[in-house]
């Protein structure tokens, strides 16, 4: 099978799935067997059709022959129609036992003192942390300018500074779903997605982006993106692309001459045969696989017990392993997995830990856990502790997608851990049902839109 045929199938099947899902489950940005159509055809559609096209991997990324591609678009395919099976097998579910799973209103709500709390001491102990140890804090240093007069010890020599100066921006999101989008929380949030976007990975600041404008949205109570949010995320799509040489060119203090030179040779690179790593998933993935074919090696779920050491400080445990074990094995001198740190997409890790069939059940069940949670919150507000919880998964769902199902557990109770503390002690400490007047008009009732069906 050439690209070409691998195109035409892959097009047919993310027509046909778009087609089926719909029929079965509602139109609606939270659903998230939709999120997984539109990232299977950034990763895979888009990228077949530039392979199609003539481009060609990164000579790092290790891609020995075209079926290596063309089997990862195969195992992207089965991971896709299990996601249409997933979908249609709840929808028949509930309504053949006649189940409203987003029926009533005796859900937990939010706490809004505990979400105050929260937000306030992400916003302290976040900004403080995001100002000591992001990347212009680490560039400072390399000039002998140290902007930090606290020592912390052995626990900077650990990923957990960086994680609690992306609790920043988690601040800031609390108080929009609390307060709403005002001048004053709109502004804090501008703020800190800024500062965290200079000083932190990429996808800290556009989930935070993808999370905001999921709060709004539910505040509104609207369920699909209008003509003038489409253009607008397209146009973030862009910025988004080239915001890596930007944020690389400031950190190093280089002049906008050079910023702009930067973003030139970027996007060159981006269109050139080679095309640029950002939109090579389908080849990482392809890299995995076959590397794990040529071991004749399969992990069986191994890839995910770094897990249970994951939150050993490295200071702790010197020889602690890393956490993509499997990348290290499969690491050669003609596939730099490890070195360069690409990730085996859900579909990629599902392959090399069971196979063909493993391509199908774990998306299948992933997708199964999501579908159920978003019926049960499709119809909650903003003040739902469930909701705010699904609004947490759906989000992380691209690390997922792009990572694999460790992200499942170190995005949310690590990296996000605020914002799920938040649900989570709002479950122990309830709010009640009797709401006061100021906090239902501040709170709970938002403006504008109308309730999807």
């Amino acid at each position: 099978m050439d690209f070409l045929t691998s195109l035409a199938v892959d097009v047919f099947l993310v027509v046909a799935s778009l087609w089926c899902i719909l029929g079965a489950s509602e139109r609606s940005i939270f659903n998230p067997s939709l999120w997984w159509v539109a990232l299977h055809v950034y990763s895979v559609t888009f990228r077949l059709i530039a392979l199609s096209l003539g481009s060609q991997s990164m000579w790092y990324v290790g891609i020995q022959s075209d079926m290596e591609l063309v089997h990862a678009a195969i195992a992207s395919d089965i991971s896709l129609l299990a996601v249409v099976a997933a979908t249609i097998f709840v929808s028949r579910g509930t309504q053949r036992d006649g189940i409203n799973l987003s029926a009533g209103s005796s859900w937990t709500r939010l706490n809004p003192r505990v979400g105050q709390v929260i937000s306030l001491l992400c916003l302290t102990i976040g900004t403080l942390a995001l100002a000591m140890f992001g990347y212009f804090a680490v560039a400072a240093r390399t000039r002998g300018i140290d902007v930090s007069s606290i020592d912390i010890g052995q626990l900077e020599t650990s990923a957990y500074p960086i994680v609690i100066a992306a609790f920043a921006i988690q601040g800031a999101l609390i108080q929009c779903a609390m307060r709403g989008f005002n001048r004053w929380t709109v502004s804090l949030f501008l703020i800190l997605l800024s500062l965290t976007a200079f000083n932190l990975a990429r996808n800290s600041s556009v989930l935070a982006i993808l999370m905001a404008y999921m709060i709004y949205q539910t505040r509104r109570r609207q369920h699909w993106l209008r003509l003038r949010w489409a253009i607008g995320i397209a146009i973030l799509g862009l910025v988004w692309f080239v915001f890596k040489p930007i944020a690389t060119g400031v950190t190093q203090g280089k002049n906008v001459e050079e910023i702009r030179a930067d973003v030139r040779n970027y996007l060159e690179e981006s269109r050139s045969e080679s095309s640029s790593i950002d939109t090579q998933f389908l080849d990482m993935q392809a890299t995995y696989m076959a590397a794990a074919d040529q071991a004749n090696r399969r992990f069986y779920g191994a890839t995910v017990l770094p897990l249970l050491y994951l939150p050993i400080p490295r200071f702790v445990w010197p020889e602690k392993p890393p956490v993509n074990e499997a990348g290290n094995e499969l690491t050669s001198a003609s596939r730099l997995i490890s070195t360069v740190g690409m990730p085996a997409m859900l579909s990629g890790e599902s392959y090399i830990n069971f196979g063909w069939i493993g391509c199908a059940v774990i998306p299948f069940l992933y997708i199964l856990g999501m579908q159920m949670a978003y019926r049960r919150v499709r119809r909650h507000d903003i003040t739902s502790a469930p909701r705010w919880v699904y609004l947490i998964y759906l989000m992380i769902m691209i690390i997922v997608f792009r990572d694999g199902l460790n992200s499942l557990i170190i995005y949310p109770l690590v990296v996000y851990l605020p914002m799920l503390s938040w649900g989570a002690f709002s479950k122990l400490l309830p709010v009640g049902t009797m709401l006061s007047p100021e906090y239902t008009a501040s709170y709970i009732a938002p403006t504008g839109g109308k309730t999807a069906t």
